[in-house]
């Protein structure tokens, strides 16, 4: 374990000195716009999927500054506390892009909905820094046909099987209404296009348990239990895989002896996923 631990903060240092260097810049790079990924951040091995994603982003906008910022001040917190490493936040970023004679920024957000971290670190915060011209990217889930593009991506790693294996994917949840209302939107949708698929959340709606008793009613042979998350780090390494008593897979396990698959990989890796954020930052550029 204390391997496994050791190997997972070398590879996080290592992918951030990749992705979140300040490097110097000259007055012919200002002529861009630059770009900043706005992430949560996860304190897991899981972090390399911000790596995978700003490869894309490089490979669609070639020749562009482009720098992190991460919204949990626990994960920026514990980073440094436990690794020495700094995170930025946005305004930390946005400052550093200012002094290095940046005038236009397109900020990308890579959560999933538009919820209480795109409300208060993301869309304030772009606000507060004077001499800046920004615009935002939005979130995964914010319109109809995000909706139904999002459906699509994530229907191709279901199962062929759906009468006897169902899917519960895991969102985080939101405690904002619109936030909440993006998720529960999703939620429909799947219940409505696919059978045996549910949608449940970490923390609010749609509740989990509402999720596990639409497993018990069906009663399938089978449970994939899949990460509805940017990275798959603590919460589907803990909360829905564990062996605690209280994790996804235990509560399921209680119901009956399903067979159980966990997906260990965010929708971070899913290419039609990181289209629709590529598409999102595309017309943030494009205002600028």
């Amino acid at each position: 374990m204390g391997k496994r631990i050791r190997f997972g903060w070398l590879s996080l240092a290592l992918i951030l000195s990749m992705i979140s260097a300040p490097w110097t810049l000259n007055a012919a790079a200002t002529a861009k716009p630059a770009i900043v990924l706005a992430a949560f951040g996860t304190t897991t091995a899981a972090f390399d999927t911000y790596s995978h994603f700003e490869k894309k982003v490089k490979e669609r906008f070639p020749g562009y500054e482009i720098r992190w910022a991460f919204t949990s001040h626990k994960v920026r917190h514990k980073v440094a506390k436990e690794k020495g490493q700094k995170l930025n936040d946005l305004a930390t970023t946005l400052r550093e892009l200012k002094a290095a004679g940046y005038t236009r920024v397109a900020i990308q957000s890579l959560h999933i909905v538009p919820g209480e971290e795109w409300d208060k670190k993301i869309v304030q915060v772009s606000r507060e820094i004077p001499g800046l011209k920004v615009a935002l990217g939005k979130p995964l889930l914010s319109s109809p046909k995000d909706q139904e593009r999002v459906l699509q991506t994530v229907a191709q790693t279901f199962p062929k099987d759906l009468k006897h294996t169902a899917v519960v994917l895991m969102a985080h949840g939101s405690p904002v209404p619109e936030g909440e209302k993006a998720y529960l939107t999703f939620d429909r949708l799947l219940r409505a296009r696919y059978q045996n698929v549910f949608l449940g959340a970490v923390e609010h709606k749609p509740a989990k348990q509402e999720a596990f008793e639409a497993v018990k009613k069906a009663n399938p042979a089978s449970v994939v239990l899949m990460p509805f998350m940017f990275v798959a780090g603590e919460h589907v390494a803990k909360d829905m895989l564990g062996d605690d008593p209280e994790s996804w897979k235990s509560e399921l396990l209680k119901q009956k002896a399903y067979r159980i698959e966990g997906i260990k990989k965010g929708l971070g890796y899913q290419d039609g996923i990181i289209a629709i954020y590529l598409d999102h930052l595309a017309q943030a550029l494009k205002s600028l």
